[in-house]
């Protein structure tokens, strides 16, 4: 029998939440990256015998926030290091709405007793270690296509769920950010370009 993390009897959801909740409070606690909060998630939908598609939901959540987490780092990096005044008014506006994105994410995992990330992962880490170790125009050039490359994966993401996620306060979540998303990251190929001009 399959059942909805939505439909679940009353007991059930208590039971499970009760089961989950000690791991996701030690979870936010720590930092924990992507990986963790996967663990958690794969771990409570083992035992509510989920169906794939939700658990492609919970995926999808971890992953959003994982790269929203990397992109505000990155913003904040544009913001305080970029020499190019179009990669610094990007990372500025790239801060602002993915802090947005995050809160949004954060109050679906909860409702949904999903855990998300709250700190970066050893990918994001190593990518951002990557992108602040350059300088100069350098720093910009790294720092806009790993911006690139992360909003590309976000648009595409958000386009799939809004019409495919088992969930719809996953699907409403992912249709309203969607348009945003695709108008940043062509806000973000901009930015990359001037970026690229630079000596």
């Amino acid at each position: 029998m399959r059942l909805s993390l939505t439909v679940l009897p009353a007991v059930r959801r208590l039971l499970l939440g009760v089961a989950v909740l000690p791991l996701a409070v030690a979870c936010s606690s720590n930092g924990s990256g992507g990986q963790d909060a996967e663990a958690l998630n794969e771990r409570k939908i083992n035992e509510a015998d989920i169906t794939d598609k939700q658990e492609a939901d919970a995926k999808f959540l971890v992953r959003a926030a994982s790269n929203a987490l990397l992109e505000v780092e990155l913003g904040k990096l544009a913001q305080a290091r970029a020499t190019a005044p179009a990669v610094r008014a990007f990372g500025t506006d790239v801060v602002k709405s993915r802090l947005d994105l995050l809160a949004a994410l954060r109050t679906l995992a909860a409702a949904k007793q999903l855990a998300v990330p709250s700190a970066l992962g050893d990918d994001e880490q190593s990518a951002y270690h990557e992108a602040s170790t350059q300088t100069g125009s350098q720093l910009d050039k790294r720092l806009m296509a790993l911006l690139v490359k992360v909003q590309k994966q976000d648009e595409d993401a958000f386009d799939d769920m809004k019409d495919d996620a088992y969930d719809g306060d996953i699907r409403g979540l992912a249709a309203k950010y969607h348009a945003p998303l695709e108008e940043q990251l062509d806000a973000a190929k901009e930015a990359a370009e001037a970026a690229e001009k630079l000596p």
